[in-house]
């Protein structure tokens, strides 16, 4: 071999084992950070976890309270509709008899009226 091929293997080997160094450098800072990134991930996702567990419970009782709140709201709206509904349907009746009645009455007056003028006519003669 060449002395100027030696020197620029030497040289090669040299650089190939500082760039080794350097990336394996890298690479251990690397995984450090990252192992120090999902500690502190998982620290916040236990905190978290301590915290909305309770906040969580409590929406879930509010929500609870909403939900039965409502059922009652709509229980006593149904109640009401229902007494409305029978109010009206049992006026309706009431009402449409009296003006059945005055309808009949009326109709009774006026054929007693038309047969007391043929007697009175009746009687004339």
């Amino acid at each position: 071999m060449t002395p100027v091929l030696e020197s620029v293997l030497a040289l090669l080997i040299v650089v190939t084992i500082v760039v080794i160094v350097v990336i394996t450098v890298f690479v251990v800072k690397f995984l450090n950070e990252a192992t120090l990134t999902m500690i502190n991930l998982k620290d916040i996702t236990d905190i978290t976890k301590k915290e909305i567990g309770p906040a969580l419970k409590s929406v879930n009782n509010i929500l609870s309270t909403v939900n039965n709140v409502s059922t009652v709201t709509n229980n006593q709206l149904e109640l009401v509709k229902k007494i409305l509904t029978t109010l009206l349907g049992a006026s309706c009746i009431a009402f449409g008899k009296v003006k059945g009645k005055s309808g009949f009455l009326s109709g009774l007056v006026s054929g007693f009226n038309l047969f007391k003028k043929k007697e009175i006519k009746n009687v004339n003669r």
